[in-house]
């Protein structure tokens, strides 16, 4: 035959056992009440009681609140909304919630908390009671409104696009896709790679240049890039590298700017002035008249080397009666307000011979 032993497992508490489950709560109690803002509610949202840390944060006194509805707490227009009474018909059925709950203090002051709603239950598992535990997050919500609308400006303004730190695409604007001529599915997931043409991917900068960045350090320049058909463009840009709470860069984030048509005006008056500079003769002079440059044009005509006319005045190239004239001085201080000078001038070379030039004067803003 089978014999069966059954030993119960109930457990009696002698007083003393409960005398230390009391002191243990009463010890947790008194610990969240020092450091979280606490206030209980009937299930109907009257007030029952609030701590110091709750009265901090909303600005009034106990009996201010007390017996008063959670509405005192709420614009007009969330308080009779019917997301407002879903959610006291949420917690009256011993639901809880819980979230970032914008705020009225006393006098209408704008505050958020972020906070838990906990029903009470009795013996029988039935709500009784509300208590909600909160803490006063307004300066970080302010804060991280600040970075998101710095972060939207610069999203509408900037070409901006992030990377990981093997340098495959994780994102990119608007502003950047439409510079490069693609659609957000042709590059996420791609690398960085593919906005770049051959001759730079297979050199040691390309290399370095990701090193750098994975190191957490920062790049900025202006970078020759390719765009979807293989369109060369240039843009000026800043590679920022963003690091973890630890300090570890985890991924890269690039703001750019299309500089490809300035680069080309820049280029054509670059060309425009190296022509210049061929067929011209050219002296740079401060306002005051002390030479800063010439070229090499201008050197011949008047047989000087560089070196014996820079730092000296452009009275070296006149004659005595013009340097003591009144004309002369006029000329000077016409140059110094930015006005332009063009005639044909007398001039000496080095060896005292008497030249003419057709000349410009052009002061430079």
């Amino acid at each position: 035959m089978l014999r069966a032993l059954f030993m119960s497992t109930t457990t009696v508490s002698t007083p003393k056992d409960i005398t230390g489950v009391q002191l243990d709560l009463h010890s947790l109690m008194t610990a969240i009440d020092r450091s979280q803002a606490m206030i209980e509610f009937d299930l109907e949202g009257n007030i029952l009681r609030a701590n110091n840390n709750f009265l901090d944060c909303v600005g009034y006194r106990l009996d201010e609140i007390q017996g008063r509805h959670h509405r005192i707490f709420c614009t007009p227009d969330h308080a009779s909304s019917l997301e407002y009474a879903t959610f006291w018909k949420k917690l009256s059925e011993g639901a809880f919630d819980e979230g970032q709950y914008k705020r009225l203090g006393k006098g209408g002051k704008e505050i958020w908390l972020q906070a838990t709603y906990n029903p009470v239950l009795d013996e029988h598992g039935n709500p009784f009671k509300v208590v909600k535990f909160a803490t006063d997050v307004t300066h970080q919500r302010k804060t991280n409104a600040e970075y998101e609308g710095k972060v939207s400006a610069i999203e509408r303004s900037q070409a901006v696009i992030e990377f990981d730190l093997n340098g495959r695409v994780l994102s990119a604007n608007e502003n950047f896709l439409s510079i490069l001529g693609y659609r957000l599915d042709e590059v996420q997931g791609q690398h960085h790679r593919m906005f770049c043409d051959d001759e730079y991917l297979n050199s040691p900068a390309y290399r370095a240049f990701w090193a750098k960045l994975e190191r957490g350090e920062y790049d900025s320049g202006e970078y020759k890039r390719v765009g979807k058909n293989g369109r060369e463009l240039w843009i000026s840009a800043t590679y920022n590298p963003i690091l973890d709470p630890d300090g570890r860069p985890y991924k890269v984030v690039k703001f750019a700017n299309d500089v490809t048509e300035s680069r080309a005006r820049q280029a054509e008056q670059a060309g425009k002035v190296t022509a210049i500079e061929r067929s011209q003769a050219v002296i740079e002079f401060d306002l005051t008249g002390k030479v800063l440059t010439a070229n090499r044009n201008f050197l011949n005509v008047f047989g000087y080397d560089l070196n014996e006319i820079v730092g000296e005045h452009h009275r070296m190239f006149c004659s005595e009666d013009f340097i003591s004239s009144l004309a002369y001085r006029e000329l000077w201080d016409k140059l110094g307000r930015g006005e332009y000078d063009a005639n044909e001038y007398k001039r000496k070379r080095k060896d005292g011979r008497e030249i003419w030039i057709q000349a410009t004067y052009n002061p430079i803003f």
